[in-house]
């Protein structure tokens, strides 16, 4: 990584130098790369940065409040259930079998015994299989509320771990839902059914695609916000 200081603003960047004739600042997930052309020069690198400095720590600052940390399982560590949040809480007892409640904000763990290596995952199983039951049920209601709203409805859909989508539509009129949306508020998950709902007519981000959208759902940019910073 290469470094740059001006005006007391520190910035570390990547260097790809290419067969290329225009310059290239980009910023991913927080992390800057500037490209050039095979000859430029160093002085010539740090007057492209200094020119756009402003806008590079901007864009870092807000990329990295993005960035969310993997989580650890651990006591008091905070989790979303339906856009609020839910504490973690664990517990040792002498049982056989883990125990898992939601109630009130609170996830309540029991494991059997003392901590040890393995009780991160059980905790995580635990979670992860509320996340997925949760998600069965709640998906279903907004997908049948959507469908009911709209006239049309998928072939059949089904709920996955998606990596970087809330949900995606084939041209054979399945839907796929991410399960992670029933983080989010219940407003929330009935915008991600409705906007696969909505490629069913039209397969692609065109204007009539988002005044359909808007026709049975006036207010989802609110909804699209909240997937966006949440």
């Amino acid at each position: 990584m290469e470094r740059f200081e001006i005006d007391g603003e520190k910035i570390e960047y990547r260097l790809e130098r290419k067969r290329i004739k225009n310059y290239y600042i980009s910023i991913k997930d927080g992390l800057v790369t500037v490209r050039v052309p095979t000859k430029t020069t160093q002085e010539k690198i740090e007057e492209l940065l200094g020119k756009r400095v402003k806008w590079i720590v901007e864009n870092v600052e807000q990329q990295q409040k993005k960035i969310k940390k993997p989580y650890e399982y651990c006591e008091g560590e905070i989790f979303k259930v339906l856009g609020k949040e839910a504490v973690l809480h664990i517990a040792y007892e002498k049982i056989k079998k883990p125990k898992f409640k939601f109630s009130r904000g609170k996830f309540s763990v029991i494991l059997p015994s003392e901590e040890n290596e393995n009780s991160k995952e059980e905790v995580k199983k635990l979670i992860e299989q509320f996340y997925t039951q949760l998600a069965e049920k709640e998906v279903e209601k907004a997908m049948r509320k959507m469908t009911m709203k709209v006239g049309i409805g998928p072939t059949g859909y089904k709920i996955k771990k998606l990596k970087s989508t809330w949900g995606n539509c084939a041209t054979t009129g399945n839907i796929s839902i991410n399960r992670n949306v029933v983080k989010y508020s219940r407003r929330a998950i009935e915008y991600v059914c409705l906007h696969e709902i909505c490629h069913l007519q039209n397969m692609n981000h065109s204007k009539s695609f988002w005044d359909m959208v808007e026709k049975f759902m006036p207010n989802y940019r609110e909804a699209e916000e909240e997937l966006k910073n949440g």
